[in-house]
């Protein structure tokens, strides 16, 4: 499956300190057939990061806003899920 969708690149800091830059699609992006929304609540909840599918490694991970390290931008692609 295609969707036109917004990737984001960010740069932030992970809570055991290391700096990670990420490309990501935030979930009100993502086919609806693959939130669980339920679940990602508990994530988010649990670390205050926010849940979204990292674009590499094809899997959820959690984005930290307050830790971001400069700017995050943004592009608008055509991804495959």
């Amino acid at each position: 499956m295609s969707k036109n969708v917004t990737i984001y690149t960010g740069t932030f800091t992970k809570l055991n300190g290391e700096k990670r830059t990420m490309s990501f699609i935030r979930q009100s992006d993502l086919p609806s057939s693959m939130v669980n929304s339920q679940t990602i609540n508990e994530m988010q909840q649990k670390t205050g990061s926010e849940v979204v599918f990292d674009t590499d490694k094809k899997q959820f991970r959690q984005f930290n806003w307050k830790t971001v390290q400069g700017k995050v931008t943004e592009r608008n692609t055509t991804f495959s899920f």
